[in-house]
């Protein structure tokens, strides 16, 4: 009687830890690792995991390598010779592949939450003669935003490549990019190797910018006109006077003029200037519902910042923990929103609730 035998032990252990099943539901997931602990020194330079294709071809090679070893079959030597040097093969051309590969990152300048922020990747091959192939790119992410993965057919030896691929950051804040993952499934598709490419970057994401109708915001000011009207040489006509001759001729109503049988004037009137203060009470409050509330009024002191910018107004904010000065423009606002990417709720008067207002100037 002959017995089916396996004279390396870690063979058989091996198999088993290929077909075995993973428990269904919902792992826990594991902490990540920390910088500067032991975690760190668990993060291998390359990962590899094995593909549907990958099992299949380990596992026939387990059966032709035990049906060799019982049977002495010179012919299934050779076939397990094989298939051994496809793997090494395996391993020095993916690992060609992954090699001298760099990407670069070029970030827009301002990036709102709950909008999709084009991103661009600067992908270049630095090896001297060998290209590399299949390659898919990765933003490593400990959660948080989610981006968009990329792929490259071919990229020759000296060449580079660029993408833009979408980023998508559900709230604003300070975010922070660790950098890339590349694997490859060349050239077999049995394996796929992976190699971590570190590229730390920051990003701060304005808050989402909440729309504001133009009786709302109006209707938030303590102080009535938003702007006073005066004599001045502004665009809009204010009386009909008679003409002096110290007036410039360009400003003559002649309908007037007509009517009255003598030279009348136009006379404008100029606005001063438009400058409105918002004051976000950001006041903290224990109850239910309070971090969503609190986020909902940060969109919507963005929202009157950007009304007031568009229509031409001198802005300002106040807050707890913040004071900005009114000025016009752009920059301005993005100033103003800076400061509400990172703005959070602080301890104060309790019977200040979290509130905003307009104040004009």
């Amino acid at each position: 009687m002959s017995y089916l035998s396996a004279p390396l032990p870690w063979l058989t252990a091996f198999a088993k830890l290929l077909t075995r099943k993973k428990p269904r539901g919902k792992q826990p997931a594991s902490p990540p690792f920390t910088k500067g602990g032991l975690g760190g020194l668990l993060i291998l330079p390359r990962t590899l995991s094995f593909t549907k294709e990958g099992k299949r071809f380990i596992a026939i090679l387990f059966v032709i390598g035990i049906a060799a070893i019982n049977t002495g079959n010179n012919l299934l030597y050779l076939i397990v010779a094989m298939m051994l040097s496809i793997i090494v093969i395996s391993g020095i051309l993916s690992e060609s592949t992954l090699r001298g590969i760099e990407i670069s990152r070029i970030l827009p300048t301002h990036i709102f939450a709950k909008r999709p922020a084009a991103i661009r990747w600067g992908i270049a091959n630095k090896k001297r003669y060998f290209p590399s192939f299949s390659l898919s790119i990765d933003e490593l992410s400990q959660g948080g935003f989610s981006a968009e993965s990329g792929y490259i057919i071919k990229l020759l030896a000296g060449d580079s490549v660029t993408q833009t691929r979408f980023y998508t950051f559900p709230q604003r804040g300070l975010y922070k990019l660790e950098g890339f993952k590349i694997t490859t499934r060349f050239p077999f598709g049995f394996f796929r190797k992976g190699r971590r490419l570190p590229m730390a970057a920051n990003m701060l994401v304005y808050p989402n910018i909440k729309p504001i109708r133009q009786g709302a915001a109006h209707g938030l000011s303590k102080s009535g006109d938003w702007a006073e009207k005066v004599k001045g040489l502004g665009a809009n006509l204010r009386s009909i006077r008679d003409y002096t001759f110290m007036d410039d001729s360009r400003i003559i109503h002649w309908k007037s003029t007509a009517k009255t049988a003598r030279l009348m004037a136009k006379e404008f009137e100029q606005e001063g200037k438009k400058r409105v203060e918002i004051v976000f009470h950001n006041t903290l409050a224990e109850h239910p519902g309070f971090k969503n509330e609190f986020e909902d009024k940060v969109e919507e002191a963005a929202g009157i910042a950007d009304y007031f910018i568009r229509t031409g107004f001198e802005v300002g904010f106040r807050s707890l923990t913040a004071d900005l000065p009114c000025k016009p423009g752009k920059e301005q606002l993005y100033r103003i929103l800076k400061e509400l990417a990172l703005i959070e709720p602080v301890a104060g008067d309790k019977a200040l609730p979290l509130t905003i207002e307009v104040i004009s100037r």
